[in-house]
């Protein structure tokens, strides 16, 4: 557990959360996937709604709203590392195959559980995002405000965990 939460700590951005979460797949669920990729847009959210990420089921992409990622930075920076991990291991999930969305949950929950403990934000996070909202979208919504996907590669928007 120590391994992973030190691990988390150190990482320097988006990509480094990721392999880490990939990590905790292979090791929990002895499971991987090559070749998916990372991508960013503004999605905005509704007044009382929220969609941290998507897996569009078949491809090659995890897509991240960049709205909640912005409000983290302006309500509780250190949400964010936690935030990530959790929203990109549903997703990554997802793109292993695991579609049902309450079984991704709890999936979800139970890989934190293991490899961060009970009283880790991560696994706060992944047990109950809903605690988390006032973090993560606007009051009264925020508008959608892009329509194409960047990749991450392609972007400094990396250094949003930096």
């Amino acid at each position: 557990m120590d391994h992973f939460t030190d691990m988390l700590e150190e990482a320097e951005n988006i990509h480094d959360i990721f392999s880490l979460v990939k990590d905790a797949v292979r090791e929990t669920l002895k499971e991987s996937r090559a070749g998916v990729n990372l991508g960013l847009i503004e999605l905005g959210n509704p007044a009382e709604g929220f969609l941290g990420a998507y897996y569009p089921v078949g491809s090659n992409i995890i897509v991240m709203n960049k709205t909640p990622i912005r409000r983290i930075i302006e309500t509780n920076p250190d949400l964010m590392k936690p935030y990530l991990f959790s929203v990109l291991l549903h997703e990554y999930l997802h793109s292993l195959g695991y579609l049902k969305e309450g079984d991704t949950r709890k999936l979800t929950y139970m890989i934190t559980r293991q490899m961060f403990g009970d009283d880790h934000i991560v696994t706060e996070i992944s047990g109950n995002l809903n605690k988390f909202l006032p973090f993560l979208i606007y009051p009264g919504g925020f508008p959608q405000t892009e329509n194409e996907i960047t990749l991450i590669e392609d972007t400094e928007e990396i250094s949003y965990i930096g």
